[in-house]
């Protein structure tokens, strides 16, 4: 690892803190969409999440607005910090919509949704390990390859699994509610690669 000031340090522990909150909440995730019903108690531990991950990106922006040294250009961090929370936020949004929509039935697709963005948390954990050498740390870029990849396998779950919901279901409610889900689910995978975007973006701009 490179050396860092104590003040750029500040960023890559907050960093590193929340890619930690995002894997368990997307744990937290799929454990609710596999088990559900079952899992409808678990709800309000995916809202402690949210506003865990919420008080660490105001405390990560108050930082941005008092500090003169940053790890990077202030406009990047600033937008990773919301991709970041938008992520949390994302999952919390589909698992209250389970119990707001009364859903009775999981489609497959929705627990296929769920593993890659559990993968793409786990791949930000490693990758965020690595971002205080990343002018250096090859396994910054090998992350962020990884979870575009995995962000494009999501796309093609979520086509494939929006044709079915519209083909095979006659019931029009059903189709709204999975249509809201689906939709939910694939952009909260959508800002893992949007996060590692930014993340790409730095890289080039100090190679």
């Amino acid at each position: 690892m490179s050396r860092v000031s104590r003040k750029e340090a500040v960023f890559y522990d907050g960093f590193k803190e929340s890619s930690l909150l995002i894997g368990e909440a997307a744990e937290l995730h799929l454990r609710i969409i596999e088990e559900w019903p079952r899992s409808k108690a678990l709800i309000p531990r995916m809202k402690e999440y949210e506003g865990q991950h919420d008080a660490l990106a105001a405390h990560l922006l108050d930082e941005l607005n008092r500090s003169f040294i940053t790890p990077f250009d202030r406009e990047d961090i600033n937008l990773l910090v919301h991709m970041l929370d938008s992520i949390v936020d994302g999952m919390e949004g589909v698992s209250a919509r389970f119990a707001i929509y009364d859903v009775n039935e999981v489609i497959a697709p929705a627990g296929q949704m769920a593993r890659l963005q559990l993968s793409a948390a786990r791949e930000l954990q490693v990758l965020f390990e690595h971002l205080p050498d990343f002018k250096k740390d090859p396994v910054v870029r090998e992350k962020c390859r990884a979870i575009a990849a995995l962000e494009d396998e999501g796309d093609i779950v979520y086509r494939n699994a929006m044709g079915t919901v519209f083909a095979e279901h006659g019931d029009p409610i059903h189709v709204l509610k999975w249509k809201s889900l689906l939709d939910m689910m694939e952009n909260s995978l959508d800002n893992c690669k949007n996060a590692v975007n930014i993340i790409g973006s730095v890289l080039i701009k100090n190679a």
